[in-house]
């Protein structure tokens, strides 16, 4: 385990730091000039902008901890090496509640019912549930709980492999960060007993929350934009576009890492196999739910339903970006990970992995902006405001990403499931 310690800490490089701080000074000049515009269209692209990064990116933090809780879970021997590149999104955790908090500030432009609440028969029917101080007060609860059980599952999980790096490299290794991560560490073989216990705890406590809680902020803060549809199914279509977008870039990051670390004899060329197979699968389990939930919305034919369905994928300009996210998000990752050789080619899968995020990126668009337009006047704006700050999101996740883990065991070196090989894997 001494190689892996010594090869684990790292700076994040001057270059990186420069090239993604320009991305973020970018995508706050944008927000911050789209905001000042005289235009309301202008407005409105920012915050609609603004409000799909964060929900992506978000989901692909909250997913990063979700597959932990899942590896941890099911003893998952050939994820155990991916742990911690998954435990890593947890940096990204501050600053997504930051944005989701941003988000509030945009409800009058963003959410009708703020300012125009939804009547049946002249009542206002769903008030009691879409109105602005119960939205703020329950989504700061869920994304309270969430992230502090998150970030106690992740501390649960870092905590021996640190003490273990130090009682190897001596006691300076991981500086400030491991110094405060350790208070109140006693004898490392009873911690690592006694964490795992705590582990096996949270975990199935924290695969309910997330299940339950990201069905919630789905519901708010994407399906309430638009106030007159519903769908039982949106939560969990929604958890799962956020699964398969995080595979992608954890397909990108394992191959990064398995070369620049020289962690070949851990990131198998087998379990990146199994990897990819998992986006496979999720790429099958995304058009299955999106697939159920149109069946079943088209076979019932509710007034109050199918316009969502009718705007999408049978007006234009929307219904060919309909037909160009089921190509992109569904059919090319699976002819293109259907055949084993293929997925056994390390920058292959990179390429296909980084696709499915994009892809994913574009599914979030085609969810949030077609419910902030007027009926009949539908455009797709895709210019400046979009790219930039997406750009400015993209910049901040992967600093916070890298500063993560750059201050941990980039393997779970304390963890008795981690080996080079198990059974051809």
């Amino acid at each position: 385990m001494i190689p892996i310690a010594e090869r684990s800490l790292f700076k994040i490089p001057a270059s990186f730091k420069g090239i993604f701080g320009v991305f973020i000074l970018l995508g706050v000049g944008m927000f911050v000039t789209g905001l000042v515009s005289e235009e309301e269209n202008n407005v409105l692209r920012t915050w609609q902008a603004f409000l799909i990064n964060t929900v992506f990116w978000a989901g692909i933090a909250h997913s990063g901890i979700f597959f932990s809780v899942i590896w941890q879970l099911t003893d998952a021997k050939w994820g155990r090496p991916f742990k911690r590149l998954a435990e890593s999104c947890a940096g990204f955790l501050p600053y997504s509640f930051l944005m989701f908090f941003i988000v509030f500030f945009g409800s009058n432009v963003l959410y009708e019912w703020t300012h125009s609440p939804f009547l049946h028969h002249g009542v206002a029917v769903k008030s009691g549930w879409l109105n602005l101080p119960f939205f703020v007060s329950r989504n700061i609860f869920w994304l309270v709980l969430i992230y502090s059980v998150s970030w106690w599952f992740v501390k649960t999980s870092i905590k021996p492999d640190i003490a273990l790096a130090r009682k190897l490299l001596g006691s300076k290794w991981g500086g400030s960060f491991a110094d405060k991560i350790l208070i109140g560490y006693g004898d490392h073989e009873d911690e690592v007993i006694r964490l795992e216990k705590l582990s096996r705890k949270i975990a199935p406590a924290l695969a309910i929350l997330y299940a339950v809680g990201v069905s919630f902020l789905a519901w708010d803060f994407v399906m309430s934009l638009d106030q007159e549809w519903f769908s039982t199914l949106f939560g969990v279509f929604f958890l799962i576009g956020n699964m398969h977008a995080f595979l992608g870039l954890m397909l990108l990051t394992s191959v990064t890492v398995r070369k620049k670390f020289k962690f070949e004899e851990y990131i198998t060329i087998n379990r990146l196999h199994d990897l990819a197979k998992m986006l496979f699968a999720f790429s099958l389990l995304w058009a299955y739910m999106g697939y159920s939930q149109y069946l079943v919305i088209w076979y019932a034919d509710l007034p109050e339903e199918t316009p969502y369905l009718v705007i999408r994928s049978m007006t234009k300009p929307w219904d060919v970006m309909f037909l160009l996210i089921i190509l992109a998000v569904f059919v090319i990752p699976f002819l293109g990970l259907l055949p084993k050789t293929f997925c056994r080619i390390p920058n292959y899968i990179r390429v296909m992995g980084v696709w499915v995020a994009i892809g994913q990126w574009f599914a979030v668009y085609f969810l949030v902006v077609p419910s902030l337009q007027h009926f009949g006047h539908y455009h797709i704006y895709l210019g400046l405001h979009e790219l930039l700050i997406s750009l400015g999101f993209l910049g901040v996740f992967i600093l916070a990403y890298l500063n993560f883990l750059g201050k941990v065991p980039i393997l779970p070196i304390s963890d008795k499931h981690l080996c080079k090989t198990w059974l051809g894997h």
